[in-house]
């Protein structure tokens, strides 16, 4: 067996990006740009009002008191989307509303609740300070200035930054398909009616679904026999994604031929079995550029190997430099025993408390108790040489849930 730090960089060493193509702009949110985006007008296009208001020549509003108010006559009405038109005189105002163009003339603009109207003239009755409540072109972007640089995931703010370039496509870098491939006498597919024996293949469903949520294509190859001939056929098939993951038959047992079924087909098995529990039979190889993740049967198993090996894989191919889910420390709330030489992985629940972080086991930890990950927010981590954590010892968290994990909706 190898350690999981070990594993995990013979798996990073060996995945690569998957390439680059144009998509439309709706489409780019949480991928990665593969170039950087450049200004093509200024933002905002030209000088506009930050205010419902007049725009004037501060000038002439000074010693402009309660007493003697300035009054300046109302030349025009300037809306969002009009043309500035004329420049105005310094002793005039013209209304002006939020986002509308500032003519020449002006230098400052007042808000509609510090001033009174009557008839057609304006009055205030306090001096102005110039260059107030205008937002100047190009403040925000600048033409031809960077907007946002290659490698950069895009955040739904980028989207708009972009969109406000009329920039309507982007090149970023492809989202590999994954093949997804049960294995098993035992296991049938959604729909199907099974015997007494048989179990329904929920490995396939929830490891789509984790393919999904990491940003990458999901592909369902279907169930494969424990025959070498059907399994030999569908690992080919898989091959044609960018890559293959099957779930199952890869321990020791007289019909787990996966192993020895991949030599057949060409694919290079790079480790077998990690010092971790559970998940041990862990397998990783490579068929030319693709990576093969044949993860074990059990459930849990599959869940937490994919978390573990596989999400940060498909990260680096599509252009991540984050590949990880963040850690955090929290307080043990119960004892943990374990044995030395493997890494354990326990599911965990995380909550704050006081404004410190506890953790929690979920329960029976079982490798096929499917229900310990789907209540886990976070995985409590115990590294192979210790024998075990101590309550109220800080143990480290990989958080599954990072919202849920660290919000103080448990202290309310």
């Amino acid at each position: 067996m190898i350690r999981v730090s070990e594993a995990r960089k013979i798996i990073l060493d060996n995945v690569s990006l998957v390439g680059t193509e144009v998509a439309a702009l709706d489409d780019c949110l949480f991928r990665v740009l593969a170039e950087t985006v450049y200004a093509r007008r200024n933002v905002p296009p030209q000088d506009n009002s930050a205010m419902d208001g007049f725009a004037l020549t501060a000038g002439v509003t000074a010693g402009a008191s309660d007493g003697t108010p300035a009054s300046l006559p109302i030349a025009r009405t300037i809306k969002a989307g009009d043309v500035a038109g004329p420049a105005v005189g310094s002793g005039e105002a013209v209304r002006i509303m939020t986002g509308a163009p500032v003519p020449e003339g002006v230098d400052t603009v007042v808000p509609v609740e510090n001033t009174y109207v009557e008839g057609e003239n304006l009055y205030l009755v306090s001096p102005l300070k110039p260059d107030t409540n205008i937002r100047r072109s190009g403040e925000d972007i600048m033409e031809k200035s960077e907007v946002l640089s290659a490698g950069r995931p895009l955040r739904p703010a980028d989207i708009g930054l972009i969109a406000s370039q009329g920039i309507a496509q982007l090149r970023v870098f492809r989202r590999p398909t994954v093949a997804i491939m049960a294995t098993g006498d035992e296991v049938v597919s959604l729909g199907e009616i099974p015997h007494e024996a048989q179990i329904y293949s929920s490995n396939s469903h929830a490891l789509a679904a984790l393919v999904r949520e990491c940003g990458a294509i999901p592909r369902q190859l279907g169930i494969a026999r424990d025959e070498p001939e059907h399994l030999a056929a569908m690992i080919e098939e898989g091959l044609s994604s960018d890559v293959l993951i099957t779930t199952g038959g890869i321990s020791m047992g007289d019909y787990d031929y996966l192993k020895d079924v991949f030599e057949e087909v060409g694919v290079k098995v790079l480790f077998w079995k990690v010092a971790q529990k559970p998940g041990k039979p862990m397998t990783f190889g490579v068929k030319g550029s693709r990576p093969v993740f044949a993860l074990p049967g059990n459930p849990v198993s599959a869940t937490l190997s994919f978390e573990l090996y596989a999400r940060p894989a498909m990260r680096k191919m599509m252009g991540h430099t984050r590949l990880f889910r963040p850690t955090v420390r929290a307080v043990l709330d119960q004892p943990i025993r374990k044995k030395k030489g493997r890494r354990n992985f326990i599911r965990g629940i995380v909550e704050r408390r006081d404004g410190v972080l506890y953790t929690r086991v979920t329960g029976e930890q079982g490798s096929g108790i499917l229900r310990s990950m789907s209540e886990a927010n976070g995985i409590i981590i115990l590294p192979e040489e210790e024998e075990g954590a101590q309550a109220g010892q800080k143990v480290e968290v990989y958080l599954l849930d990072s919202e849920a994990a660290l919000s103080d909706e448990g202290e309310k």
